[in-house]
């Protein structure tokens, strides 16, 4: 844990690189002294279907949820949302001054009694353990 859903709009693929995009924002959330590496699960959902506000075409979107063990404490969690937003305005700075985009990123808590994890990454991986 954490897992980072990255979904855009499938017309900022004309604007930027998305995959430098996303891997920002996992290098963010992996920068945080809560976040283990190990767990640390980021997913794209490239959108080709959308409406955004009044439908024209140039508008677009970035939302990340970010999906955090609550037990970190909302400091933590307030923090991790701050380097999402910093990795976010950083790669999307040159689009958001010339294009219509939408941009937001929330963190939401889970309950660490209503969820099991398993993982053997660290089993693999000796830079991990």
């Amino acid at each position: 844990m954490p897992h980072i859903f990255v979904e855009f709009s499938a017309n900022l693929k004309q604007h930027i690189d998305t995959a430098e995009l996303v891997e920002n924002i996992h290098d963010a959330a992996a920068s945080h002294q809560s976040v283990p590496m190990a767990g640390l699960r980021t997913r794209v959902v490239e959108s080709e279907q959308y409406l955004i506000a009044n439908g024209d075409d140039r508008n677009m979107f970035v939302a990340v949820l970010a999906r955090l063990n609550g037990s970190r404490g909302k400091a933590s969690l307030l923090e991790v949302r701050d380097l999402l937003v910093q990795a976010c305005k950083a790669s999307l700075a040159d689009v958001q001054r010339h294009q219509p985009i939408a941009i937001s990123v929330e963190v939401q808590p889970i309950d660490p009694e209503m969820r099991v994890n398993e993982n053997s990454i660290r089993d693999y991986f000796e830079e991990l353990a």
